[in-house]
Formats: structure tokens, sequence, C-alpha cells
């Protein structure tokens, strides 16, 4: 039912605000994942943590990305 009333919604929103919704959903699952994530935690199960779950692709840092840049090594 619940999803029923879901597509009937979006068929007369303009496509951004079904980008909004969707970002909407997103966040909640986000929420969602982190309560249950916070509760293991009390419950003393480990977890590991993921890459932005809000994210649709991985994200890569460089090696060197907490090493100063050269032109700041005289003012540390």
């Amino acid at each position: 039912m619940a999803y029923d009333t879901l597509v009937r919604e979006a068929k007369d929103l303009p496509e951004d605000m079904i980008e909004q919704v969707i970002e909407f959903m997103r966040f909640l699952k986000y929420a969602s994942k982190k309560e249950q994530t916070e509760q293991s935690i009390s419950d003393g199960i480990a977890f590991h943590r993921s890459v932005n779950p809000l994210a649709d692709e991985f994200i890569a840092i460089a090696e060197d990305f907490d090493e100063t840049p050269e032109c700041f090594k005289e003012y540390v």
C-alpha cells in the first residue's frame, strides 16, 4: 500500500522535486543505518564503517593526503 501511495504522489511532481525526494529517501536510509549502528555499539556488537553511504561511487584519496604541501613547509 505504501509503495502505491509513493508512486501516485510522485507522478505529479516535477523532475527536480523527484530528485529531492530521492535524496531525502537516501538520507532516511542513512539515518536508519546510523541508528542501527549506534544500537549495535551499545549492545557490544562490532561494526565496520563504510565510505559515505550516500555516495554513488567509491571516493579515492591520495596516499600523501595527510602530508604538508611543499608550499606550506616553511610555516610548519
